[in-house]
């Protein structure tokens, strides 16, 4: 289940403070020593996949 199905689910909004949102997640797992290489976020589903750096 994707971000926006999900909080709709529960009642809520998206918003830009979401952690899980791509443009907070990649700087949060570089700065952990990750590298995000495919994020998908559709109303069916939702996938970061990330790879650890070095």
């Amino acid at each position: 289940m994707g971000r926006a199905a999900l909080a709709a689910r529960k009642g809520h909004r998206l918003d830009g403070d979401d952690l899980r949102a791509e443009h907070r997640l990649r700087p949060l797992l570089a700065a952990a020593g990750w590298r995000l290489r495919s994020y998908t976020d559709e109303d069916d589903r939702y996938l970061a996949l990330a790879v650890r750096d070095g």
